[in-house]
C-alpha cells in the first residue's frame, strides 16, 4: 500500500510491523486492569481484606505514571528497544516474584513496584515508536497501540481463572510472568525508530499554527501556557475514568441494584468500550481537530456520569458505565497524537512521559475520592457528581487549550 512502507537501510520493510509488535507489548501491560482476577486466591489464604490488597494496584499505577519520565529518556537516548526491554524484563521478573507472595509488603513490591516500572518503562516506547512512523496517522497508529492495552485485560482476566482454577495463584503468577517476560521482550526487538527525515510516500506535514512549536524540550514544554492546560485536562479525565472503572461493579451492585454475574459482565462491557474507545477517538482524531475531539469526549463522559448519578434501571446505568469507558479510552489515544502535534516527536518519549503524570494523579484521587465517600457518607453518589462537575471543566478547559 502506497505510503505503508519505508526502507530501512536496504531493506524494504512495513511500517505497520511496528504497530503489530507494540500492541502485543500493550496486551502484557494492559492485564494490570484486571488485577482483582488475581487478589481474591491470595485473601483466601492469607485472611486478607481487599483494602489490605488493593494498595498493590494503586503503587503499581503510580510506579506506571512517575517512571515513564525516566523510561521515555531511555528512549529518547537508546532508543525504544531498549526502553521495551527492560519494561519487558522487569514486568516479566515482579509477576514472577508475585508467585512466591507470603506477605503484604511482598506484594506491594513484586507486584505494586516492580511489575509498575515494567509496566511505565515499556508503555511509552510503542507509543512513541508508532507516532513517529505514522505522522500521517497518529492518532490511528496510538489507538491501535493503547487499543492493546486496553485489551490486555480482557484476554488475560479468563486465562488468569483457567490457570487458578486448574493449577493454583502462585503458578498462575509464574507462568504468567514467563510468558509477559517471553512476548513483551521479544516483540520490543523489533521496534526502531526511522530516520529523522523520514516521511511516508506522497504525504506532506501540515502547515503548523503559530501556536504549535516543533521539538520541545522537556524543560521548554513545561514552560508553556498549553502544557499546563493540557496535564489539567488529561488529569480531570483520568480522575472520572478510573474512579469508574475501579468502583464499577461495586457501584452498579449498589446504585442500579444489578445482580453480582450481571455486574461483574457490565464491567466486562466497560472494558470492550474502554478498549473500543481507543480505536475510535484516534481514528477520529486524525480526521478532525484532536482538541474538537477531546471537547467531545469530556461532553460525553459528562453525560454518562450525570446518567450515573441520576437514573437507576439497570439497562441505562450500563450504558453509562459503558459511555465512561469509552471516554476514557478516548484520553488514552487522544494526548499522546496531541502532545506530538504540540511539541513535535524528537523528545516524545520523555515529553508524554511528562504529560502522563496527569494519569497517576488521576489514579490517586479518582478512587481515592470514590473510596472516601462510601466509607464515610454511605454512598458514591458523592464521587459521581465531583466527577461529573470534573468533567463539564474538562470541556471549558479543552475550550481554552483549542484557542491556545
Amino acid at each position: 500500500m502506497l505510503g505503508d512502507s519505508a526502507n530501512l537501510g536496504s531493506v524494504k520493510v512495513s511500517r505497520w510491523r511496528y504497530v503489530i509488535a507494540s500492541v502485543v507489548i500493550n496486551l502484557c501491560l494492559g492485564a494490570v486492569y484486571a488485577f482483582s482476577f488475581l487478589v481474591p486466591p491470595l485473601e483466601q489464604q492469607f485472611g486478607w481484606k481487599r483494602i489490605e490488597t488493593s494498595p498493590a494496584f494503586t503503587i503499581a499505577l503510580l510506579t506506571f505514571a512517575l517512571s515513564m519520565i525516566p523510561a521515555g529518556r531511555l528512549q529518547d537516548k537508546k532508543g525504544p528497544k531498549a526502553a521495551a526491554s527492560l519494561g519487558g524484563l522487569l514486568l516479566g521478573w515482579g509477576m514472577i516474584l508475585s508467585s512466591f507472595t507470603d506477605s503484604l509488603a511482598s506484594l506491594y513490591i513484586s507486584y505494586g513496584l516492580i511489575a509498575g516500572l515494567g509496566i511505565g518503562f515499556a508503555y511509552g516506547a510503542p507509543i512513541a515508536t508508532c507516532t513517529k512512523w505514522f505522522p500521517d496517522k497518529k492518532g490511528l497508529a496510538t489507538g491501535l497501540v493503547v487499543f492493546g492495552f486496553g485489551g490486555g485485560a480482557i484476554i488475560f482476566a479468563p486465562f488468569w481463572a483457567f490457570m487458578i482454577g486448574a493449577c493454583n495463584w502462585s503458578s498462575t503468577f509464574l507462568v504468567t510472568g514467563l510468558l509477559f517476560m517471553a512476548l513483551a521482550v521479544s516483540a520490543a526487538q523489533v521496534l526502531r525508530n526511522p530516520r529523522p527525515d523520514y516521511k511516508p510516500a506522497g504525504w506532506s506535514p501540515p502547515v503548523k499554527s503559530a501556536a504549535v512549536r516543533e521539538d520541545l524540550e522537556p524543560a521548554e514544554m513545561v514552560r508553556t501556557p498549553a502544557f499546563f492546560l493540557m496535564w489539567v485536562t488529561y488529569w480531570l479525565g483520568t480522575t472520572a475514568g478510573l474512579m469508574t472503572i475501579g468502583q464499577a461493579k461495586l457501584v452498579a451492585m449498589e446504585l442500579a441494584h444489578i445482580e453480582p454475574d450481571t455486574a461483574s459482565l457490565a464491567v466486562s462491557i466497560l472494558g470492550g468500550f474502554n478498549a473500543a474507545g481507543r480505536l475510535m477517538w484516534g481514528f477520529l482524531g486524525d480526521r478532525l481537530e484532536r482538541e474538537k475531539m477531546l471537547i467531545a469526549d469530556f461532553a460525553i463522559c459528562f453525560v454518562a456520569l450525570i446518567i450515573l448519578s441520576t437514573i437507576f434501571e439497570p439497562l441505562i446505568f450500563i450504558i453509562g458505565l459503558s459511555l465512561v469507558g469509552l471516554c476514557f479510552g478516548g484520553f488514552l489515544a487522544l494526548y499522546p497524537a496531541l502532545t506530538s502535534d504540540r511539541y513535535g516527536a524528537k523528545n516524545l518519549g520523555i515529553n508524554y512521559g511528562i504529560v502522563f503524570t496527569a494519569y497517576g494523579g488521576g489514579s490517586v484521587l479518582g478512587p481515592t475520592m470514590a473510596s472516601y465517600f462510601r466509607t464515610f457518607h454511605g454512598s458514591y453518589l458523592p464521587a459521581f457528581y465531583i466527577a461529573a462537575v470534573l468533567a463539564l471543566m474538562g470541556v471549558l478547559v479543552t475550550f481554552l487549550l483549542k484557542k491556545g
